[in-house]
Formats: structure tokens, C-alpha cells, sequence
């Protein structure tokens, strides 16, 4: 899964932050050195950055699947299409 960089205003515009106005048409360094100053209090903004300043990212979860089901879609086979056969005959293939 390709990682998502953090997009300037990505939370704020979602919640309509009022702060986010202040911010509009800064970039880079001089956006994030002004949201640092200006999101003290946001519990979001200090968990981003805590987040980075450990090193921590975020992963998505899909459901849980079938080995087999795995095996195939790795091979991008229909799982169905192999319910027969074996997870080693399915990554044979």
C-alpha cells in the first residue's frame, strides 16, 4: 500500500476549521512552521505531529482473507475459479 503524505489543510477543510482561512496559499515549511503556531490546541494537529516525530504512520486494514484466497488474488486468479486446487498449486500456477 503506497503511503499518503500529509496534504496542506487535509483536516482542517474536512471539519471547516476556521484557522484553515489564515493558512490558504502557504506551503511547504512556511505552512507548516504557521499551522504549528496557530494549532497549539488542535488535539488532531498534535497527534500529527507526534506521529511524525516518532516515525509512525497510519495503516489501513483490509478484511480478513482465506489463505487461498490470498494465493489467488496475488496470482490474480478468481478464487473461485481455483477452490479446488491447493495453495501451492494456486501460487504454481
Amino acid at each position: 500500500m503506497k503511503e499518503q503524505k500529509y496534504v496542506s489543510g487535509q483536516y482542517c477543510i474536512d471539519i471547516c476549521c476556521p484557522v484553515h482561512e489564515k493558512l490558504k496559499g502557504l506551503e511547504g515549511d512556511e505552512y507548516v512552521n504557521k499551522k504549528n503556531e496557530l494549532c497549539t490546541d488542535c488535539a488532531t494537529w498534535k497527534f500529527y505531529t507526534w506521529l511524525r516525530d516518532n516515525n509512525w504512520r497510519i495503516v489501513k486494514t483490509v478484511p480478513e482473507m482465506s489463505a487461498k484466497s490470498l494465493a489467488a488474488a496475488i496470482k490474480g486468479i478468481d478464487p473461485v475459479r481455483v477452490e479446488d486446487l491447493t495453495m501451492d498449486e494456486i501460487l504454481c500456477l
